[in-house]
């Protein structure tokens, strides 16, 4: 698969913080309820590969280890009481639905069926390839609405961006995703335990400008949330990647994900494992995933990116599924609006903030269409303003360049405030080539972006 970024719903990188130069051994993940230990988000390693020099550069997600991930899958299983396999590691996809409540409901068949289908129970037994088999487990308990949401959309996120496109299209392909939402049913073994909800991601790409119909996801994401508050029992989230359904072990749990959060090959195979490199693109540094949160889905965003790096994909063509399936996001980020918030604690708020907007800009009966950068500002005034400078100029290019890595790790882009505190720090790694950590920016755009920083106040 190609070296393509294919990370979490809510998934992504980099820390804006500290460069250092000296390698960080991995460390262990702590027992639930055991000691927090700070996960710090950068090192310094030798680079190779294709285009790279072969010397030292900073990297900024600790991409883990296998005996790491192993551990991790180890202890997590002690917390899914009920679970139907003695270890996660021989589980799949399948086994994860049985658990919430979800039998005879086939990861094929959520892969490929529509979403508007799914989240219909009498659409869903129609169209499933087991008809006879999910009519037994489903006799005597139809499912409901909203016990299962799905959605897909243009990914932005997990497309290269370091290397140069062909004909428009970037190496690897443009991303899309489809995400899929269980909460756990009553009398399930997963509500028995105090888990709540289950996100299932599929990430993939295509040649083409369009959602890849009929074809496999390369990745598959999920997280577990737990019902707040949980009191020690769980962590805040559990983080799980599967193998491709149409790999050599479909469906099956697996311990890393092949993306390009650093420059490709900076890290060996690419490969960044659970639950080191989730958990800071999820917000936390902490061992234990200590206030992970779920991220939020950004349509606005989406459909901002047609108009600069990915000119090809038309914004009608962003939210897959249409219009309608704003009432979908609007759902989805509502839950997670909820999560963030049960989990912030004294952190950092800026995620929590960042779902507020988008609900506040997305109201049902009137929110369903795309809002500008310049509309979208949140936190302490002064905001972000349409047709002051230089946050005219400003936001779009750090919303193009920047929002990837910060908009869901140490600040969010959208708030000016958070920008303007660390206007020396960004200067001084964007004139470095530090940042942006995944591109590297041609002499012109560098030399833009540094005199809208410094003209900012």
């Amino acid at each position: 698969m190609h070296r393509t970024a294919w990370f979490m719903l809510w998934l992504l990188l980099i820390s804006s913080g500290l460069v250092v130069a000296r390698s960080l051994a991995p460390a262990r993940p702590a027992a639930a309820g055991g000691a927090k230990t700070e996960l710090r988000l950068f090192e310094t390693v030798a680079t190779k590969g294709k285009g790279l020099a072969a010397t030292a550069a900073p990297l900024k997600v600790i991409p883990g280890s296998e005996a790491e991930a192993q551990a991790y899958y180890n202890d997590v299983r002690k917390a899914l009481v009920g679970f139907s396999k003695p270890t996660l590691q021989e589980s799949r996809i399948g086994d994860m639905l049985v658990y919430y409540g979800f039998p005879a409901l086939l990861a094929s068949d959520l892969e490929r069926l529509d979403s508007a289908v799914i989240m219909d129970f009498e659409q869903l037994r129609k169209q499933v390839s087991n008809g006879a088999e999910f009519e037994a487990a489903y006799r005597g308990q139809p499912l409901r609405a909203d016990e299962i949401l799905a959605t897909r959309f243009f990914a932005p996120k997990i497309i290269n961006v370091r290397d140069p496109q062909v004909n428009g299209v970037p190496q690897g392909g443009f991303g899309w995703r489809k995400v899929l939402r269980f909460r756990a049913r009553d009398g399930s073994a997963a509500r028995g335990a105090g888990l709540n909800h289950f996100y299932l991601l599929f990430n993939f790409a295509s040649q083409e400008p369009t959602f890849p119909v009929g074809t496999h996801a390369g990745q598959i994401q999920a997280i577990l949330v737990p019902i707040y508050p949980h009191g020690g029992r769980h962590r805040d989230v559990y983080f799980l990647v599967f193998e491709s359904l149409g790999g050599p072990n479909p469906e099956r749990v697996g311990t890393f994900l092949v993306a390009t959060f650093d420059l490709a090959g900076v890290v060996p195979d690419d490969r960044y494992y659970i639950p080191r490199s989730c958990g800071q693109c999820h917000g936390t540094t902490a061992s234990d995933q200590k206030a992970a949160k779920v991220n939020y889905l950004d349509t606005d965003h989406w459909i901002d990116r047609t108009g600069d790096d990915f000119r090809k994909v038309k914004p009608a063509d962003v939210l897959v599924d249409g219009t309608a399936s704003y009432g979908t996001f609007r759902k989805l980020n509502t839950e997670i609006e909820q999560q963030n918030s049960a989990v912030v604690g004294s952190g950092p708020p800026f995620a929590l903030l960042a779902a507020r907007k988008w609900l506040e800009l997305h109201p049902a009966g009137s929110g369903d269409q795309h809002v500008p950068p310049l509309n979208r500002g949140f936190g302490a005034d002064p905001v972000w303003k349409a047709g002051v400078v230089p946050d005219q100029e400003l936001l779009p290019v750090l919303n193009q360049y920047c929002f990837r890595c910060h908009s869901s790790i140490a600040y969010h882009v959208f708030d000016r405030k958070a920008v303007v505190a660390r206007k020396a720090s960004i200067a001084a790694r964007v004139r470095s080539g530090n940042m942006p950590q995944d591109r590297k920016l041609d002499g012109d755009t560098k030399n833009k972006l540094l005199a809208l920083i410094d003209q900012l106040k």
